[in-house]
């Protein structure tokens, strides 16, 4: 057996400390998950009586806690069965400092046989399902949450611009993730102009999980191991985001006009 002096072993000992990974030098990536609804706004309802902002809840609370176990750190716009208004949602992932913004919804047509789920990503012109926004955008109100000035409006759409591209390939991650993962029939990538998603200072997207008025559709959501699976196809297009760019897509300062 060598023995080492004193010294050298102390040396060697420093070196190695030095050249082991600090976890926390880097923090882990942040993202916001925004549930649907909430308080007074029930969403839509399913034929069998689940609400979406139950469901809501439910889903987002099972995508933090897969996104918790994959090194990511989940936040929330609500916890409980309370009311944010749209305006306040993106707001608040500015607030936290959120890399990325989810917020998390589920669809209602008015037959049955509708089914599938859709991403979209923030649209500053005329959207596509316009149907789909007014009763997404229905719980915002006249500038509730905000001043509604012609300014705010300005600066809503320069935070959000400078992230579409980045929105959109978060969007096509977790779309192919929720139809491969989840078995969920996938009804595209889209864009609208969701209020919800106005002035996030980071990617941002609003995800139609399934069909709540498709009865099959609300049994699965109802299933503890369904929404698993959701959270699950969610979390890992989150991961493959993030390797596609490196991990260097993150939130950013968003400056206005000279």
């Amino acid at each position: 057996m060598i023995r080492l002096p004193g010294v050298l072993l102390a040396t060697f000992s420093l070196l190695a400390w030095s050249q082991t990974p600090n976890p926390a030098a880097e923090p882990r990536l942040k993202v916001m998950l925004d549930p649907g609804h909430g308080g007074d706004d029930s969403g839509a309802n399913g034929a069998k009586g689940l609400k979406e902002k139950s469901a809501a809840m439910e889903l987002a609370r099972a995508v933090g806690a897969k996104l918790e176990a994959a090194g990511f750190q989940a936040a929330y716009t609500r916890e409980n069965d309370t009311f944010i208004p749209l305006w306040d949602r993106a707001k608040a992932a500015n607030d936290n400092g959120a890399d990325l913004f989810i917020s998390l919804h589920l669809n209602a047509a008015h037959t049955k046989a509708a089914r599938g789920s859709e991403v979209f990503f923030l649209s500053l012109g005329k959207g596509e399902d316009d149907e789909v926004v007014a009763a997404e955008n229905a719980g915002a109100g006249a500038g509730q949450g905000r001043s509604d000035t012609v300014l705010a409006s300005i600066l809503d759409d320069l935070a959000q611009k400078a992230f579409l591209q980045d929105s959109e390939r978060l969007a096509v991650a977790i779309q192919g993730q929720l139809n491969r993962l989840a078995g969920i029939k996938e009804r595209g990538v889209k864009q609208a102009p969701f209020i919800v998603l106005r002035g996030a200072a980071m990617p941002a997207i609003l995800v139609e999980v399934a069909f709540i008025s498709n009865p099959r559709e609300e049994e699965k959501l109802k299933d503890r191991a369904f929404r698993a699976k959701v959270a699950e196809a969610i979390t890992v297009g989150v991961r493959r985001y993030f390797a596609e760019t490196n991990g260097g897509v993150r939130r950013r300062a968003v400056e206005g006009p000279d």
